[in-house]
């Protein structure tokens, strides 16, 4: 008698699942819609960022050129701005030293000094 219930109970259960699952009721079908909706939205917005990065890609690549140009003149600039401060500076500790030796010489020849 178990096994027969048993056996009577799954085939009814069996039924009721296969006649919920075929028909959409109105609340699934809302539920579709949204996740529709929802999807067509991710992609929309996904091209509209991609749009954008491509612009923003094009106007860095147009304005790149120009500005990089002037800072590397603006780089060679500054190098030889240090080279010629920097081999003044040289010039002028040697002209210093060269100018107290000469000074030296002169109190040297005089008899060292008043």
């Amino acid at each position: 008698m178990n096994k027969l219930l048993l056996s009577l109970s799954l085939v009814f259960l069996s039924f009721v699942f296969t006649g919920c699952s075929k028909q959409e009721g109105p609340v699934e079908q809302v539920g579709k819609k949204v996740d529709e909706s929802i999807e067509n939205s991710k992609k929309a917005i996904d091209e509209t960022i991609e749009k954008a990065a491509q612009k923003i890609e094009e106007i860095t690549d147009t304005s790149a050129g120009p500005a990089e140009q002037a800072g590397e003149k603006i780089d060679d600039a500054v190098e030889d701005l240090k080279t010629s401060v920097g081999d003044a500076y040289e010039d002028a500790a040697e002209e210093m030293d060269q100018a107290g030796e000469k000074l030296k010489e002169k109190t040297g020849t005089t008899g060292g000094g008043y």
